[in-house]
């Protein structure tokens, strides 16, 4: 049950933070039963916000978000982390028409987000002051580290863009990153796939890297002039992969 709770929090804290529809009861039960799916996030306009940066999200979307974990057998199976698709386009903040009520929710949460933060740093604080003795190898310790041994990860169809048309309205520039897929599976010496015991000391992560590409465009089109559907659609079309190639793309 703790190792559920921190799973549930964890993800709560970093994917509910930047996303508009994160149902938190059905994520709940979703890792409780070892299989959460979370489908279509909107991403928050202000999500990059904490960053301090000059920027805002004009439109993103993660497509699916997939978590398998075993829990009746942890020490013996893999857990599976899935991503399938992250789109976002990025605009300077100026670009974006400011709406008063949208903005006062946005300051809302980030405080409460802060004292949630303030709240976890006392009760993180105040559990080592009340430990008589440190334990080096406790039971979480060593779940967490053979989760880590055995953990997959699978990621595919990104594509992230800024778009900026106020520095210089006469060339209008775009630049972004996509990628096509990215895993990370566990592997013995010889690098065959395998999941690791206990007692393996040594972890070998076999990494697989398909069209990563940068691109920087001069004199092109701004998509942020589109609708919020339009955008997402533009940037699920235009990403690279072995068998597909965008001639219109300055690499």
């Amino acid at each position: 049950m703790v190792f559920e709770s921190m799973v549930s929090d964890l993800l709560n804290r970093f994917i509910g933070d930047y996303v508009e529809n994160l149902d938190k009861s059905q994520l709940k039960i979703g890792i409780w039963g070892g299989n959460v799916v979370l489908e279509n996030l909107r991403v928050k306009e202000n999500a990059l916000s904490e960053f301090d940066v000059p920027f805002k999200v004009k439109a993103g979307q993660i497509g699916k978000l997939t978590l398998k974990i075993p829990w009746k057998n942890l020490y013996n199976d893999a857990v599976v982390a899935t991503l399938e698709g992250l789109y976002l386009l990025v605009v300077p903040g100026a670009t974006i028409k400011y709406d008063a009520t949208k903005e006062e929710r946005y300051q809302q949460e980030a405080k409460q987000r802060e004292l949630q933060r303030i709240e976890e740093a006392l009760q993180t604080a105040e559990r080592r002051e009340k430990s008589q003795e440190e334990k080096k190898d406790t039971f979480m310790e060593k779940l967490a580290t053979q989760v880590i041994k055995n953990l997959q990860v699978k990621i595919s169809r990104i594509h992230l863009r800024y778009e900026d048309d106020l520095s210089d309205p006469q060339r209008p520039l775009s630049m972004g990153v996509t990628l096509s897929e990215l895993s990370l599976q566990t592997t013995d010496e010889n690098w065959k796939l395998c999941i690791l015991n206990e007692a393996a000391k040594i972890i070998y992560k076999l990494g697989r890297l398909e069209s990563l590409c940068a691109y920087w465009n001069v004199n092109s089109p701004m998509y942020y002039k589109c609708s919020w559907q339009d955008i997402v659609d533009q940037l699920k079309s235009e990403i690279s992969s072995k068998d597909q190639q965008l001639p219109h793309y300055q690499y």
